[in-house]
């Protein structure tokens, strides 16, 4: 019976290991994630350190930071570029008060209230010359989405390059 008893010993000691073990690992876990959640919160305010600065500084025309505030000022157009292009494509507005995206067909901004304004109509772009022949025709309507698919595909990938690696992974 003794060896009965040394096995059951040695099981019982090594679950309580075992156990120990999980119990480390969980722990481990858990310190991880609230490790990658201060990381994330510390680059959160390096993020609003920068914002800060850019505000107050951004129409300074010398100092260290010069060529990174002028990067940003260059990337806030261009984001701001293609936001307009979104809108006449979806055919959106943007708030006289706030700023706000607001919806096509929407008389009121659903943030601050105001009233929103009738879209101008935009003038039709006069018709271009007709190539000679309908095959001249496709040929040069294909050229032009094409290169409208290689801007926008380049464009996506500079704005994909720009998004933060953890954004990636959401």
């Amino acid at each position: 019976m003794a060896l009965f008893d040394d096995i059951s010993k040695t099981l019982a000691d090594k679950g309580k290991e075992a156990a120990q073990k999980a119990k480390d690992v969980a722990e481990i876990v858990q310190l991880k994630a609230q490790a990658t959640s201060e990381k994330s919160k510390i680059k959160s305010l390096y993020g609003a350190i920068g914002q800060l600065y850019y505000k107050n500084h951004k129409d300074d025309s010398d100092g260290e930071y010069q060529s990174i505030v002028d990067e940003i000022s260059a990337s806030l157009a261009k984001v701001a570029d293609l936001q307009e292009q979104i809108r006449k494509l979806d055919g959106s507005a943007v708030c006289p008060s706030c700023g706000a995206a607001v919806k096509k067909g929407n008389k009121f901004c659903g943030k601050c209230g105001a009233a929103i304004p009738e879209p101008a109509e935009e003038p039709e772009d006069e018709p271009a010359e007709e190539p000679a022949d309908e095959e001249e025709a496709v040929e040069d309507d294909i050229e032009d989405v094409l290169d409208d698919v290689k801007e926008a595909a380049e464009e996506a990938e500079a704005a994909a390059e720009e998004v933060p690696e953890e954004e990636k992974a959401e």
